[in-house]
């Protein structure tokens, strides 16, 4: 969509094609990943591993889409770099802040305050996918037999150099990864001044979220498991 495009559209549903793309084609590209992916999962849950999804800034709408949410799974544990710190802060301030996920040292003592541990399942949420503390995350996990599912815009990654001193990124040190199959710099309209406005990633995050859910579910229930699917707390039970 080009600069006149955007101030001259009236209708602001008319965006929506823009915004959704990414996420329609991410689901496609994605599909026999996701696939994959769930049958590891539910494999390591048959052996009663436990599930953790991280991501830093605007990348832990990933992680919290998929823990406690209504209609998925209770498997899932979400973390974020907040959980280091000894005084909690304002929302709008972490997000300002994005030394803490540039720092390799934060991503393993975030694992180690969860306890992830060998058989688990890490799911790693990174829009650029280049920042030190998922990549280390990435790499100390894998080495102790810990399956990690890296999520991240190819694009966007392979635009810039990694910012871990191994000169690795998300991608290079994860056993499977999906595609967010967002732009570099992750917004998606341009303004009539050349600046680019409203970002897709959280709308690709959420639909690969889920997406992987749906499966997760599916395999369980082929393997005898009971999903235990979360019912919305907001629903009244019916005697």
């Amino acid at each position: 969509m080009n600069a006149q495009e955007f101030v001259q559209l009236k209708d602001v549903a008319g965006h929506a094609p823009t915004l959704l793309g990414p996420a329609i084609q991410a689901a496609a590209l994605n599909a026999g990943a996701i696939a994959t992916a769930a049958e590891e999962i539910a494999d390591r849950l048959g052996r009663d591993a436990k599930l953790f999804a991280f991501g830093a800034g605007h990348a832990y709408a990933f992680a919290a889409e998929l823990c406690s949410r209504a209609g998925g799974l209770p498997f899932w544990a979400s973390m974020n770099l907040e959980d280091l710190r000894d005084t909690p802060r304002l929302a709008h301030k972490q997000l300002h802040d994005s030394a803490p996920e540039r720092d390799p040292a934060q991503g393993v003592a975030l694992l180690e305050l969860h306890e992830v541990s060998a058989g688990d399942v890490l799911v790693i949420a990174s829009q650029s996918g280049r920042n030190g503390a998922a990549v280390e995350m990435a790499t100390w996990a894998r080495e102790r037999g810990i399956y990690v599912i890296g999520v991240l815009s190819s694009a966007h990654s392979a635009a810039y150099p990694s910012r871990h001193p191994n000169g690795l990124k998300l991608a290079d040190v994860s056993d499977l990864t999906f595609d967010l199959c967002t732009p570099e710099g992750d917004a998606t309209l341009v303004s009539s001044n050349g600046k680019r406005v409203s970002s897709a990633s959280t709308i690709s995050f959420a639909l690969l979220a889920q997406l992987l859910n749906a499966r997760v579910a599916l395999a369980l229930e082929e393997r005898g498991i009971d999903p235990k699917v979360i019912t919305s707390a907001n629903v009244d039970v019916k005697n």
